[in-house]
Formats: C-alpha cells, structure tokens, sequence
C-alpha cells in the first residue's frame, strides 16, 4: 500500500483536489502555498515558513 504524501510545512495529507506544488519532490499544499505568496517579511510566520523551505534544500544537498 503507497503512503500518501504530505505537506512539508504543515504535514496535512495531500488531497485529490488540493493540487498544490511539488519542489524537488517535496509536496507543498494550496493553502501553504498562498501563505507563502501573501506572507511579508514582519510576520510572525514568516521565520517558520522560511525554516521549512529551508528544509526540502538541506535535504537534497547530501
């Protein structure tokens, strides 16, 4: 049985009509995806959404 896959910043299981976006084989759901685009640099969830997309970069550094 195939593990469905999960967004990499808030682990919500992809759905068939969430499309999304995929970075370097990294799922990133709509939703996370238009707080990304609306977030601007002096919110409070600006330094987490950073650490997250920082994360699908590290991971294939190796």
């Amino acid at each position: 049985m195939q593990e469905k896959s999960k967004c990499v910043l808030c682990k919500a299981a992809v759905q068939e009509t969430n499309i999304g976006i995929r970075i370097l084989g990294k799922y990133i759901c709509t939703s996370c995806e238009q707080k990304i685009i609306n977030l601007s640099w002096d919110d409070p969830d600006y330094e987490a959404y950073k650490s997250g997309l920082k994360k699908i970069w590290r991971f294939n550094e190796a």
